[in-house]
């Protein structure tokens, strides 16, 4: 089912280009906060919510992100603290290599890229859940995951969560498109915050309007069962539950999307590949595709098995290739249109995934090849003797990055012209008894 938990909140990467750490020659800066106030100060470091600067006496203070300037945050999201620097002998030594090295080496064999796509995930064995308390917080381990949450929780609704995560990061891990979970576990596991009740949620900063949180730089999720229409332990009907672990797909989906393609295609993309794995049927120990064309049409046109008011009517009206890659979900103005855009870019999904060429999905699997490839030779940081020599660095650096995008889109959809496409598209989806329109195509 189709989701758009969190379309109301707006959210800043912070983060550099392709995560490389440029190393900028040391010193202060000016930095002016969203009233004009100015101050000089070095950069320390940042988190998702504030950056931490040192004034000129040597004290370090905290500057929350939404207080500062445009020019602040465009200097922040150009930066990635997080590459450790190397020795100015290493540095050389690997621009050295750089300068006589292409971008973007011929790709070796490799078979994980030439797997077929699985129809479904099957666990290897029963669910087996761990049981922990720790302070007034309770915690249910799975063999990847871990639930912490602020109180009981029904074995029901954890089983659900914890099985629906499992299988999802099952069946991304065997599709061939390089899909890993791009996080680090805390102590081994990926952890899933749950919070019983609304009024708990609200007080610890949940929105109210939200069910669930997700943070795209910490891979962290936090749900509130109440607002799934569960009780505060997760009981209830099979539709809260179900709605859990879909909840649970989406966000392990989201998770497994390396940052190289989470950075350099839309929302097309990052968002209708999530909502495509959606459209799974799930079962006791078990996600099933096999019928991932006929969920995704019964969805779109209200006829599916949730129950949800279609998001077309008889047919899906669609914009030009070229505009619905280039939309954000954040840019619709309504909910309505957030569902319209994630309802396109999951039929757009399901074509490159299980129809063109055949099911192969030869296409995306050499777009997301040569962005997987670009990302391994891609230098991690970069030596600037003055900000003249960084900029220039920079700028080059972007370019060759925006080229791949570009070219590693284009072999996405084999090169063809958009027309060609839009018209498979048509067809194929027409043979699957759902009708698609393009502006100016033929149905």
């Amino acid at each position: 089912m189709i989701k758009d938990e969190g379309a109301n909140m707006k959210t800043f990467f912070l983060s550099g280009v392709l995560g490389l750490a440029f190393l900028l020659p040391a010193g202060a800066r000016t930095w002016t906060d969203v009233k004009g106030r100015k101050i000089e100060a070095e950069f320390i470091s940042q988190s998702a919510d504030a950056v931490l600067l040192k004034l000129k006496n040597g004290k370090e203070v905290a500057v929350p992100i939404k207080n500062l300037s445009r020019a602040d945050l465009a200097f922040l999201i150009e930066m990635d603290t997080d590459a450790p620097a190397k020795d100015d002998g290493d540095m050389e030594k690997k621009e050295e290599a750089d300068e006589g090295t292409a971008v973007l080496p011929a790709a070796a064999a490799d078979p994980a890229w030439d797997k077929p796509v699985p129809r479904e995930a099957v666990l290897k064995a029963p669910l087996e859940v761990m049981e922990e308390k720790k302070g007034d917080l309770v915690q249910f381990s799975s063999s990847n995951f871990r639930i912490i949450a602020d109180g009981r929780v029904s074995s029901k609704a954890v089983e659900a969560m914890l099985e629906a995560c499992e299988l999802t990061f099952i069946y991304c891990e065997a599709l061939p498109f390089g899909l890993a979970n791009r996080f680090t576990p805390v102590e081994g596991k990926y952890e899933i915050h749950t919070t019983g009740e609304k009024d708990d949620w609200v007080k610890a900063g949940g929105p109210e309007e939200s069910r669930s949180t997700f943070n795209p730089n910490t891979g962290q999720l936090n749900v509130c069962l109440e607002l799934f229409g569960l009780s505060s332990a997760g009981r209830g009907g099979d539709s809260g539950t179900s709605l859990l672990a879909s909840q649970m797909i989406l966000h392990v989906s989201r998770c497994m999307i390396p940052e190289i393609y989470d950075r350099n295609f839309g929302d097309w993309f990052k968002e209708g590949l999530p909502n495509l794995l959606n459209m799974g049927i799930y079962e006791k120990g078990k996600l099933d595709y096999s019928e991932v064309l006929s969920e995704t049409k019964d969805l779109l046109l209200g006829k599916g098995r949730s129950g949800q008011k279609a998001i077309f009517k008889k047919e899906v009206v669609m914009p030009k290739i070229p505009e619905l890659i280039e939309k954000t979900i954040g840019g619709e103005p309504d909910q309505e249109a957030r569902q319209r855009f994630l309802g396109q870019s999951v039929l757009l999904m399901a074509y490159l995934i299980f129809m063109e060429d055949g099911g192969k999905a030869s296409g995306l699997k050499q777009g997301l090849r040569y962005a997987h490839d670009f990302q391994k030779n891609w230098p991690k940081s970069i030596k600037a003797a003055n900000q003249e020599e960084f900029d220039r660095k920079k700028a080059e650096l972007i370019k060759k990055r925006d080229e791949m995008a570009e070219t590693a889109t284009a072999m996405i959809f084999q090169k063809r012209p958009w027309a060609d496409v839009e018209a498979d598209m048509t067809k194929l989806w027409g043979e699957e008894g759902l009708k698609v329109v393009f502006p100016g195509g033929k149905e």
